[in-house]
Formats: structure tokens, C-alpha cells, sequence
């Protein structure tokens, strides 16, 4: 595919976002590859949100258009924009509200996709530098060095969804989750690609300047205090339910799957009420390893403790 004619489709979820939007939305106009056209689906805000981005897609040089969000909150309506019928592109972004967009983005994304076969699925995204709510840099997400892979996708998710730039055939994998809800969709749409035999591409260099402020919904997982409330989480029962309802996602598009990530996810789905001895050769057959030494340790008490 010629990458001067690529088509991009960004999707943009909104809700009580005007703090940070315009931003955002100046972020995308300096944009080094073109076209693309705005999708924004915004889900009942009752700020400045919707007049902002009206006004936006009502200048000249802006593609764009407005949807109302399914109101029932952010991975509905992501999910929302996915399955719309009348959206047409050859690659698709996910892009939060309160972020801002380097200004290669999508030419990075779009040289390397256009390297891809369009029949199979094929994802881009990349490290993050965070900012806080002025937009003072305070650090940098993970830089994962490991190749993404779907053991990997099975315990964690290296592919930030607000850096997530992906293809036809990866949008219709996600489509096809429904009705199954998702733990989170970008979480969902890297372990759709790694399983069905689709290529990922983890950018070391950062592509979005990631705003940490105190409305986020999802926000940096790094934050010392943040990671301790999510191990106590995970301990309690997270993790277990978030791995079935991805195991329920998974075995929907269980066809689609490779031969490979089949006999992974069904070595996973076997690890929970085993034997201790049991659990930990499960746990090696299905090649499931986290990207960090701190995920790698908390992976093998969740076994142990036969809490996976």
C-alpha cells in the first residue's frame, strides 16, 4: 500500500473532556501523514466536550465526525466506534481525550503497517512519555524489550491502546468479540493479533505524550502506590476474573486462533485448581511470561497460591 494514500481512521472515545481536548484535537492537525478523518463518540458530557469538537471538524482542513457515545462507559464506546458501519479506512488509531499526539505518530505507525500483509492482523504502538496535568514531563512508561507475543498478551498488556494504530483485519477480529465484553479493548486487541497469527510492533521511541492527572480512568500502572493496590487486587480475585473473561473472549474467536495459541490458552485455562506440581508445568506449557521481573514473581504466586 502507497503510505502517501493510507487512510487513517482516529477514534476518539469523549466524555467530560474539555480540560485537556484541545490539545489533544491540535495534536492531530499537525499530524506529518495524511489523510485521515476524525471518529469521535462521546458518551454524555456535560462540559464543553461535544462544542469543542464540533467546532473542530467544522474547519476546513478537518475531516471529522460526531457520534453519540452507547452511555455505558469507555471500553463500550471504543467498541462502539469499532463496529460502526459506515466506517471505512486502511488503518484505524485509538486516541484518548486528555493526550497529545507526537507529531509522527502516524507516519511512524503507517511506514511500518504498510510493510505488513493486509490479510493478516497487524498492530503498531509504542512507549508513552507521561506528562502531568500541565503537561510537565514526569517520566516514561516501561520499555519493553521482549517481542510481543500472545504468552505474553495472556498475563499483560504491552500495548498502550491510546498508541494503538492497527489494520482492517485486526478491527475485524475485535468486531467479532461481540457480544462478549472485553476486560478492556486494547488489552483484548493485543491478545486477538499475537493468537491469530498477526504481527505487533512495540516502538521504543514514544509516540504520545500520556497525561497523568486525577481523572484518569485507566492512568500509568508504574506509580509505586498503584502497583501495590493492584497486586492486593489481583491477590483478591482480579486477576481470576479478568483471566476468565478473556478465556470467554478468546474461546469466542476460538477458530481463529493458531493451532500454537490454542494449545497455549487451553494449558492456561488448565493451570486454575490443579495440584501445585500440575500447575507449575501448565504454567511452562503454556508460555505464558510477563514482560517485567516484578510481573514475572507476582505471576508465580498468583500460581502457587492458585489464584490464576
Amino acid at each position: 500500500m502507497n503510505k502517501q494514500c493510507a487512510s487513517v481512521a482516529i477514534l476518539l472515545a469523549s466524555r467530560n473532556g474539555a480540560a485537556y481536548l484541545q490539545q489533544q484535537l491540535d495534536s492531530f492537525s499537525r499530524q506529518d501523514h495524511r489523510p485521515w478523518r476524525l471518529w469521535v463518540s462521546d458518551d454524555g458530557s456535560t462540559d464543553d466536550t461535544v462544542a469543542r469538537v464540533a467546532a473542530f471538524i467544522a474547519r476546513p482542513d478537518v475531516d471529522g465526525r460526531l457520534l453519540q457515545g452507547p452511555g455505558t462507559g469507555l471500553c463500550d464506546n471504543f467498541m462502539s466506534l469499532i463496529g460502526h458501519d459506515a466506517l471505512r479506512a486502511d488503518y484505524y488509531a485509538f486516541a484518548d481525550q486528555d493526550d497529545i499526539w507526537v507529531d509522527d505518530k502516524l507516519g511512524r505507525a503507517v511506514r511500518w503497517l504498510d510493510t505488513t500483509d493486509p490479510g493478516l492482523p497487524a498492530l503498531y504502538c509504542s512507549r508513552t512519555q507521561l506528562i502531568d496535568g500541565a503537561g510537565n514531563p514526569i517520566g516514561y512508561s516501561p520499555l519493553y524489550t521482549r517481542q510481543p507475543s500472545f504468552g505474553n498478551a495472556l498475563l499483560q498488556n504491552i500495548a498502550s491502546g491510546n498508541t494503538m494504530v492497527f489494520n482492517q483485519r485486526a478491527r475485524e477480529l475485535l468486531a467479532k468479540i461481540r457480544p462478549v465484553k472485553p476486560v478492556i479493548h486494547d488489552w483484548t486487541l493485543y491478545q486477538l493479533v499475537t493468537g491469530c497469527g498477526g504481527r505487533v510492533e512495540y516502538d521504543a521511541k514514544p509516540t504520545v505524550l500520556y497525561r497523568q492527572h486525577g481523572d484518569n480512568v485507566i492512568g500509568n500502572s508504574m506509580e509505586p502506590l498503584r502497583r501495590l493496590r493492584n497486586f492486593l487486587y489481583a491477590h483478591g480475585g482480579r486477576t481470576a476474573r479478568w483471566n476468565d473473561i478473556n478465556i470467554a473472549v478468546l474461546s469466542h474467536l476460538y477458530g481463529e486462533l493458531t493451532p500454537a495459541a490454542k494449545d497455549s490458552l487451553e494449558a492456561f485455562r488448565a493451570i486454575r485448581n490443579n495440584n501445585v506440581f500440575k500447575r507449575l508445568k501448565l504454567m511452562r506449557q503454556s508460555g505464558i511470561h510477563h514482560q517485567q521481573l516484578l510481573g514475572s514473581i507476582s505471576t508465580l504466586t498468583y500460581v502457587l497460591l492458585n489464584k490464576i
